[in-house]
């Protein structure tokens, strides 16, 4: 038997490693070094991901105490933007709960714009091009559902 590990007996980096960029993966050196260009986008993209969701969780979860505190009833649909804002200044819980699923459908396209971003930073303008092509059809799926 040989001195050589199999793929499976070598240790994961662990979080701090990969966090700070200062791992290696065992691969390629030309992967090892694309893998640790990229780690500012995926960290990006992990940190608008993980607000995005906290702050929606934090507003829906205050929408529903204020509907629950003050016996308001919520509404099956969500209301247009400019119905939301002035729920929001009102302090109607319907308004807070639609503002919440506004962060929820906003979180993605932030994210993907964080993407595009890096990418525009490192000058790959082949992902970014496509980060802004998936961001398109985002911006019209939303478009369309807000017309409909």
């Amino acid at each position: 038997m040989s001195g050589r590990t199999a793929p499976s007996d070598q240790a994961s980096p662990s979080p701090a490693a990969i966090d700070t960029g200062s791992f290696s993966a065992g691969g390629p050196p030309d992967l090892d070094a694309r893998t640790v260009e990229l780690l500012p986008i995926y960290q990006a993209a992990g940190s608008v991901l993980t607000w995005g969701f906290r702050v929606a969780a934090g507003l829906l979860t205050v929408g529903i105490g204020v509907a629950l505190l003050r016996q308001e009833p919520l509404a099956t649909r969500a209301e247009p933007l400019p119905e939301v804002i002035s729920g929001l200044l009102d302090g109607d819980a319907r308004g807070i709960v639609d503002l919440a699923i506004v962060a929820m459908i906003a979180t993605p396209v932030m994210t993907t714009l964080a993407v595009a971003i890096g990418f525009l930073r490192l000058g790959d303008r082949l992902y970014a091009a496509l980060s802004l092509v998936v961001l398109a059809i985002l911006g019209t799926s939303i478009a369309v559902a807000l017309l409909t």
